[in-house]
This record gives structure tokens, C-alpha cells and sequence, in this order.
């Protein structure tokens, strides 16, 4: 995890003192070449939003401490936020495990009415009432159920969020909500109680309620319980209803997390050479003290244990220094592209000659931008979904284009003149040839669409970067890459 000062020590031995001030391209300037890979853009737009910036001869400058602790604090917020969506996401996968167990015991038809009940939050708690603890039990006929808060709840708006299940008994018409509170050591005592009716959810719809709290002589109290509801009659079609918000729900928390991490890489990448290098000192400096230790109970006789013996030797430090260099290489690697992505390229060269040919006999303007802008995807790193779907644009034009250009010349292919207007009679022969070829150009257009299709799916996550290898050259592709670079393989 980043601290301040392996922040400031990083941004000095790259050049930035911290009694400075610097432009934001000098900063990101260093950044890239800290972190070996471009700085995100909306990321770096974000941090020097939450500092200040000072006017200094015409222009603005930021105080390195500044956009140093905004790294440090976007760092601790990123590791919140990952925590917390691994805990939601490890609750959501047990609780559609219970309900997958569930589903496997509930029969496809049943007459039982079932009431399932999600209690969120009380609301508006009056602060004299200074209680320590609180829950609320929730009633219908001889079933008793109790919740309790969350953990550092807050105590005028504390949140529950607990899902229910209760089977209705026949006459049951009402589902009481009681609130308790404790104050220190005494005993839970009823504060409050709020009612529900069964009868407001018989058109089966899930209700979200808010419901009065009053004492015991009738009397609201100004507070509530905000509550959601429904009545379900075939449980078995319901579970399946859950499973697929289930699967809904750790789809959206999967993706934030892969978000989450992907911005704490972009963060912490320019400074991990520097915090890997700060932990090994910590370790070997842990190390020295251990040996330390060892040694005085060496001389007051004591025998060493094994693992102590083995801490001694000098060999493990060697190692991890070793292993901490590994490290950083494979930090550094850029993954092959996908077999898909690779074929693309030969397709995309294909259509060019292709291209090259047709263009002998017919204007086709069109199709040369079109393999243009296919050659920028790779060779001129426009591994973009704007760039992509502007060449798609044009393919697709070109396709009309050319069946307007075939209709044309099929009349002239079975007409008795074989006269053209732009080459006349001598040009008979290459223009039938021409005409084939573009039959084959306008269904080969077709297969390079899916590829392009393959590639903008590709490029849609901002990060991705691919190595390409065509011809024994390889290339570096993708917005966050280093440069592209010529390697003989």
C-alpha cells in the first residue's frame, strides 16, 4: 500500500524535489517514465481536480506534496472499495448458494403462501435516546425472527439490509415489526413497533414500504421502518427470479472490481519498483534483528531450532532479492495477442491486395481508406473503439458502393457492346477480370466485418495491451502501451 513519504522519496530520485512546484505535464511526464507505461488520462484528470493549483508566471504549477498525498488517499479508497466489493460479492455468492439448495428442495407446484421480507434500514432515531445497542424482531403468528444492525452502524439511520422468508399461516392478516434498543448494561426494552398488512401485498409485486414506528399507547414516535416485500405463491418460480438477480448482481460486482484494480494498478505502478525495493530493506533489516537474537541464545546455550538454524543462512536473502526481480519482469510483460486478433492482421493484408488489384480497373477510394485505416489499427497504434468503428463505417459503405458498381457493369457483361467508355474494346479482358475479382472482394468484405468486430470487442477496456508478431516483427499495441518497438524474432 502507498505511504506519503515512498511517494515524495520515488518523485525525488526521478528528479522532482519536494519543495517545488511543477506543470501537470511535467509530472505525468515523469509518471510515464516511472511507471514505464503511459498514465491514465481520466485518472490523472481526477487527481489534479482535488489539488490546488497555483498561477505561476502565466500558467499553472501543483506543489509535489499536494498531488502526493491525492495519490496516497485515491490509493486507500481503491482499496476500500475492493475490499468492500469482495465482501458483497462473497455474501451474493452464499447467499445464491442457499437459494440454488433451496430451489433443488422446492417443488414446481404449491399452494403454500410465502412472505419474503428484506428489512433495510430504521430511519430519523432521536439522538437523546443515546442507546448502545439495538435490533428488531419481526412476528408473524408463532414465527419469531430477529435482526441486527451492522457493524458501526450510524445510530440515527441504522441499516440492516436482511433478507426473510416466512411461510403465511392461514388467518395470519398481519406481520409485526418491533424495535428494541439497550442502553449499557440494562436489558433490551420495546421502543417502538410498526405493523404490516398482509393484505397490501396480494397482487404479488415487490413493495418497498416505510412503515410508522408508535408506542405502545398508539402514538408515532416521528421514526419508521423502510422495508421491502412481497407475496409469492409459487416459491419455485421465485428462487429461479433470485438466481437470475444473483447472477445479475455478481456480474456488476465483478466488473467493478476489475475496474477498482485496474485504476490501483495505473496508481501504484509508478511507484512499485520503489515499494518492493522498501520491503525487501524491512525484510532483511527483520533478518538482521532475528539473527541478532538467535545469536545471544546461541551464547546463553540455548539450542537453536531448525527453522532458526535455516533463518541463519545468508542464501534466502539472495533469494528473495531474486525472486522480487522476477517479479518486476513479469510485471512488465505484455501478453500475446489472442489467436483471433492475430488472424485478423493476415485477413486485413489480404483484403489489401486484393484492394491493390481491383484498383487496376476500378475506382475504389473507398476500399484504400478503408485498408488504411485497418493498417493504423496495428502499425500506427489506433487500438481504439472510435477508430474502429469509423473503418467498420467504411466497409460497409463500400459494400453498397459496390453493389451499385456491379449492377452497372453486369448489364454490360451480356449486352451485345462490349465497348467501355474509359478503356474501349482492348480493356475487354482486364474489366471481366476486375469484375470477378470484385464478386470476390464484396463476400471476402464480409469476413473482414468479423474481424473487425473481434477487434472493437477487444478494444472496448481501455487498458488491454497486446503484443503483436507479424512477420518476425513484433508490436506493441494498445492505448496504455510503452512505444512500439521492432524486434526481430
Amino acid at each position: 500500500m502507498l505511504n506519503l513519504q515512498t511517494v515524495l522519496r520515488a518523485f525525488q530520485e526521478n528528479g522532482l524535489r519536494q519543495d517545488k512546484q511543477f506543470t501537470q505535464d511535467e509530472i505525468l511526464y515523469k509518471l510515464d517514465n516511472m511507471g514505464k507505461r503511459e498514465f491514465d488520462q481520466d485518472i490523472a484528470q481526477q487527481i489534479f481536480e482535488q489539488c490546488r493549483p497555483i498561477q505561476e508566471n502565466l500558467k499553472f504549477v501543483y506543489r509535489l506534496a499536494d498531488v502526493s498525498q491525492t495519490l496516497v488517499d485515491a490509493s486507500l479508497i481503491l482499496y476500500e472499495k475492493i475490499k468492500k466489493a469482495e465482501q458483497q460479492l462473497k455474501q451474493i455468492s452464499q447467499n445464491k448458494a442457499v437459494c440454488e439448495k433451496q430451489l433443488a428442495e422446492t417443488s414446481v407446484y404449491s399452494d403454500t403462501r410465502f412472505l419474503f421480507l428484506t428489512l433495510l434500514s430504521a430511519k430519523n432515531i432521536p439522538l437523546k435516546l443515546k442507546y448502545t445497542n439495538c435490533q428488531i424482531q419481526l412476528i408473524l403468528g408463532v414465527t419469531n425472527k430477529i435482526a441486527k444492525p451492522e457493524q458501526q452502524y450510524d445510530r440515527v439511520n441504522p441499516q440492516f439490509n436482511q433478507d426473510f422468508e416466512f411461510q403465511i399461516p392461514p388467518m395470519i392478516t398481519t406481520l409485526t415489526i418491533q424495535f428494541f434498543i439497550q442502553t449499557n448494561a440494562n436489558p433490551p426494552f420495546l421502543w417502538g413497533q410498526s405493523y404490516l398488512q398482509i393484505q397490501q401485498l396480494d397482487d404479488q409485486a415487490l413493495k418497498c414500504l416505510e412503515l410508522q414506528l408508535k408506542d405502545q399507547q398508539g402514538r408515532e414516535l416521528g421514526a419508521s421502518i423502510e422495508v421491502e416485500a412481497q407475496i409469492v405463491l409459487n416459491k419455485h418460480q421465485y428462487l429461479q427470479t433470485q438466481l437470475q438477480k444473483f447472477d445479475q448482481k455478481i456480474f456488476t460486482l465483478e466488473n467493478d472490481l476489475n475496474e477498482y484494480r485496474t485504476d490501483l494498478d495505473v496508481i501504484e505502478r509508478p511507484f512499485k519498483i520503489k515499494l518492493i525495493k522498501e520491503q525487501s530493506f524491512k525484510q532483511q533489516q527483520n533478518d538482521v534483528f532475528e539473527q541478532f537474537d538467535q545469536h545471544q541464545q546461541m551464547k546463553q546455550g540455548e539450542q537453536p531450532t531448525p527453522n532458526q538454524l535455516q533463518a541463519l543462512e545468508h542464501k534466502e536473502q539472495i533469494l528473495s532479492v531474486l525472486q522480487s526481480e522476477k517479479h518486476l519482469e513479469q510485471f512488465d510483460e505484455t501478453p500475446d495477442a489472442p489467436e483471433i486478433l492475430q488472424h485478423g492482421v493476415i485477413i486485413f493484408s489480404l483484403y489489401g491486395l486484393i484492394t491493390l488489384f481491383v484498383c487496376s480497373a476500378k475506382p475504389s477510394f473507398l476500399d484504400v481508406l478503408v485498408y488504411h485505416g485497418l493498417m493504423f489499427t496495428i502499425f500506427m497504434d489506433m487500438f481504439e473503439t472510435f477508430h474502429l468503428k469509423l473503418v467498420g463505417g467504411g466497409l460497409v459503405g463500400s459494400i453498397f458502393y459496390d453493389i451499385l458498381w456491379m449492377k452497372q457493369y453486369n448489364f454490360w457483361w451480356f449486352s451485345d457492346d462490349q465497348n467501355n467508355p474509359e478503356w474501349g474494346l482492348r480493356a475487354q479482358t482486364l474489366l471481366r477480370f476486375v469484375l470477378i475479382l470484385t464478386y470476390i472482394q464484396f463476400l471476402y468484405k464480409f469476413v473482414v466485418c468479423y474481424y473487425i468486430y473481434q477487434f472493437h470487442r477487444e478494444s472496448i477496456d481501455s487498458t488491454k495491451r497486446y503484443s503483436f508478431t507479424i512477420w518476425g516483427i513484433q508490436y506493441k499495441v494498445g492505448r496504455n502501451r510503452n512505444s512500439s518497438y521492432w524486434q526481430s524474432q
